[in-house]
């Protein structure tokens, strides 16, 4: 059973997991925590970018000698096997670590297990399972990833109390109030990419930059357009050096239709195609993203876009702004018709998290879809 200051050290460890950001993927978010064997904390250590060092082994650097017969706290199973580093296991087993206090196993089929069996094979006591809900919440881009291959994708609403996203002349400029637009920064500035169709950039000519102080030129999410047609209306900003511009158009494109769209300086993916109104094969395009590093892709988009994500069960969890006003039937509902023909069937939100935003709301969660 792990000890009161072995579970601190856990919130800690998953602390600094966090840090690790979008740089760690595709790899895990994982923190370690190391006790001397008088159970002063001697090292720390967190898995900061896919390719580098891994959180058990830099909290080991730091704790140097001090590691021996000590104990390490790490939020996931450390890995067994030969891949960009060494395996971890060896390293814990070399600096004579004599306990490991692990949250959760590793979903790779390549440890899944046999990280912890290796550790106990060499004589060292191995807890699990400690804090695993809070490990499974700070690595569910990484889970969603390992178990379907995709992108984890938030989509973004900004609504009317009546569910309009826009009114009846189309205009959708400033639904919501400054506080919550500075929020979605936020959550631009937290995500790899922000995807969005061609028909919202021929209406709002959005720029989808992260434009908070604290955002340099290297924070900016990759800005992805879903396009039929290729008609971009004319827009400018979207294609402006600030971030990396993906057009995303059916394979069989014409050439006609790309070349004036790579002359604006983005680039193309030709993805097949599918019959609904999006006209692009919407899981092909979010294992794209992933296999190019994008863990979470921030959905902000107008209806069509939006219902196409959430009938193909895409939407992973979503974050619903509510401002105060009526746009009447005339407005433009936020969501289609998603085919859902009673209650069980409701698509909801888990694990909501409700909050003011200036004179907003606003509504977070993971999403659950109802039984078919």
């Amino acid at each position: 059973m792990a000890s009161p200051a072995e579970i601190q050290a856990m919130r800690r460890a998953l602390e600094l997991a966090r840090a690790g950001g979008l740089s760690a993927f595709p790899n895990p978010l994982v923190g370690a925590v190391i006790f001397d064997s008088s159970g002063n904390i001697v090292g720390e250590g967190y898995h900061e970018i896919c390719g580098g060092p891994h959180a058990e082994v830099l909290a080991l650097e730091k704790a140097s000698d001090a590691a021996f017969r000590g104990t390490l706290v790490v939020t996931l199973e450390p890995c067994c096997h030969y891949g960009r580093t060494s395996p971890c296991t060896d390293a814990i087993l070399s600096a004579g670590i004599a306990r490991v206090v692990v949250a959760m196993e590793d979903p790779d089929p390549r440890v899944a297990g046999r990280g912890i069996q290796t550790l106990r094979d060499g004589g060292i006591q191995v807890e699990t399972g400690v804090l695993r809900e809070e490990a499974l919440r700070v690595n569910s881009t990484y889970l969603h990833f390992r178990e379907t291959g995709r992108s984890w994708l938030r989509l973004k609403l900004a609504l009317s109390m009546d569910g309009r996203l826009a009114a009846a002349d189309g205009g959708a400029e400033w639904i919501t109030c400054p506080t919550s637009r500075e929020a979605v920064h936020r959550m631009r500035a937290e995500s790899a990419a922000v995807l969005t169709g061609a028909g919202t950039v021929r209406s709002d000519d959005p720029r989808l930059t992260v434009r908070l102080s604290e955002a340099g030129p290297t924070g900016q999410p990759v800005r992805i357009i879903l396009s039929m047609s290729g008609d971009m209306g004319g827009s400018e900003r979207i294609f402006s050096g600030d971030a990396r511009t993906i057009v995303v158009v059916p394979e069989g494109t014409p050439t006609e239709i790309i070349a004036p769209i790579k002359n604006l300086g983005a680039e193309i993916w030709e993805l097949p195609g599918a019959s609904d109104r999006v006209g692009i094969d919407l899981h092909t395009l979010l294992r794209r993203t992933a296999e190019e590093g994008m863990g979470e892709v921030l959905a902000e988009c107008g209806s069509g876009l939006s219902t196409a994500l959430l009938r193909e069960r895409l939407v992973n969890s979503m974050a619903v702004f509510t401002a105060p006003l009526l746009l009447g039937a005339g407005g433009f509902p936020a969501v289609g018709d998603l085919s859902i023909p009673s209650m069980d069937s409701a698509i909801r939100l888990q694990d909501v998290r409700a909050s003011i935003s200036g004179s907003d709301t606003l509504l977070e969660g993971s999403v659950v879809y109802g039984s078919d």
